[in-house]
């Protein structure tokens, strides 16, 4: 049961926002024009592998991030996806300008009626994401996400989830205590765990709980 909240964070990706084709698809388009060989299935196995090896080495550093941190992030992880490339600098360049603009993402279904739910209802919300500066742009783009009043994005904080500075921050900008605030994300490990340890309330999307959902809980 969820009690009405004074604020909601999102998480961008996984829960407010989506690739508009998939990963391993784009990857695949885009090595194939700069003369990779290797498959969609390789692709997407390795970029999985990947990321979760920059995820372990991001907690090595105490989930401390920047600009420069998430570039060199997602150039290693690109390499690592195209081991026949032996310069695979313009290939990450495409791919990371490709996943800058607005038309390569996705709004989920049922983001939409959550929102207008929690503007109606006069709650406040935000972004609460481990994403970089291109987010903003994202956001800006996208005229469903206008009334966010809150756009927070580690890079920029110094910090990442699962960090309690990260969280730290929601409070902070917010001016709202965390039993007060609702956390929303696709991520157990760095949306759902830290937030409910910090004593908030927490709606993690998943498979069979989905925005549909969460709008019948707040709206109860």
């Amino acid at each position: 049961m969820i009690k009405k909240p004074s604020v909601v964070f999102f998480d961008a990706v996984g829960t407010l926002l989506k690739p508009a084709t998939p990963v391993d698809e784009t990857y695949h388009r885009y090595g194939l024009k700069h003369g990779s060989a290797i498959s969609k299935d390789s692709i997407r196995n390795q970029f999985y592998e990947s990321f979760k090896k920059e995820e372990l080495k991001d907690v090595s550093l105490d989930c401390k991030t920047n600009e420069t941190r998430e570039f060199e992030r997602w150039e290693s992880i690109v390499s690592e996806c195209f081991p026949d490339l032996k310069s695979p600098a313009l290939l990450f360049n495409d791919l990371f300008e490709y996943y800058s603009q607005p038309n390569a993402w996705d709004l989920y279904p049922g983001t939409i009626p959550v929102l207008k739910f929690l503007e109606n209802a006069g709650i406040n919300w935000g972004i609460a994401s481990n994403f970089d500066l291109r987010l903003q742009a994202i956001v800006k783009s996208k005229p469903e996400l206008c009334n966010c009043k809150w756009l927070i994005i580690s890079s920029l904080v110094g910090y990442k989830k699962p960090s309690n500075h990260f969280f730290e921050h929601l409070k902070t900008s917010s001016g709202i205590s965390f039993k007060e605030i609702l956390m929303v994300g696709d991520s157990p490990e760095n949306d759902i765990h830290p937030a409910k340890e910090l004593g908030m309330q927490t709606f993690e999307i998943k498979e069979d709980q989905s925005m549909a959902d969460l709008l019948q809980l707040l709206g109860r």
